[in-house]
């Protein structure tokens, strides 16, 4: 006597038939990250970075995370942290006029240091001050809100060498941290594509059922 197999909705199997089915055909498309890492690109501009190449590994292993390599555009970026309330506000501003006229580059790489891991952990900043310029006595600010203004005396008032190293390790977190950022979201949006939920929509929007176990029939 032939016997017939049960054919079952998702939701009617029991937990082991759930996570069977789930593990076998709950697959994520190729390119469910590439929206999210083109968002990230076209946000950075606004805080100072220049994304130009993301990388990122996960979501169960130690050491998986994001890192992007790129630039950080100094004024950008001093602009859009530095907040008035900030106790080193005035100084940063005044660093920030110095950079836009010309007294160092205006922006920095963002490197990897790791070919394993591609976390946050692993970026580095390229040093602020090794182009950072010296200046004599007579040296003046050509233009901008600070105009004329005596460079030598604007330097020693904010302290620059201390500055400048305050402000690689401010702009080396900041970029760990949009990069973690970067994470959190490829993150949320892989459980989503493999939740239960989403699962039991794509089921029902095909029709599919399984057996008691989990695996896809044909109806």
């Amino acid at each position: 006597m032939e016997t017939t197999t049960q054919l079952l909705a998702f939701d009617e199997l029991n937990h082991y038939g759930k996570a069977n089915a789930m593990s076998r055909y709950n697959d994520t498309p190729d390119d469910w990250a590439q929206e999210i890492i083109a968002h990230a690109k076209q946000d950075a501009p606004a805080r100072g970075f220049h994304v130009e190449e993301v990388s990122w590994s996960g979501f169960s292993s130690q050491g998986d995370g994001a890192s992007w390599l790129g630039t950080v555009h100094l004024p950008s970026f001093i602009e859009y942290h530095n907040k008035p309330d900030n106790y080193d506000y005035t100084q940063y501003f005044v660093l920030s006029e110095l950079i836009k006229d010309g007294w160092t580059d205006t922006s920095i790489g963002v490197t990897r240091h790791s070919f394993y891991y591609n976390h946050s952990g692993t970026m580095r900043l390229e040093d602020i001050s090794d182009n950072f310029h010296d200046a004599n006595g007579d040296s003046c600010i050509d233009a901008g809100i600070l105009e004329g203004a005596n460079v030598y005396e604007l330097m020693r008032s904010i302290s620059v060498d201390s500055r400048l190293t305050e402000l690689q390790q401010w702009a080396e977190n900041e970029a760990r941290n949009y990069a973690n950022e970067i994470y959190a979201q490829l993150r949320d949006e892989y459980d989503e594509y493999v939740g239960e939920e989403r699962f039991k929509e794509v089921c029902d929007i095909n029709g599919w059922r399984f057996d008691i176990n989990g695996y896809l029939q044909e109806v």
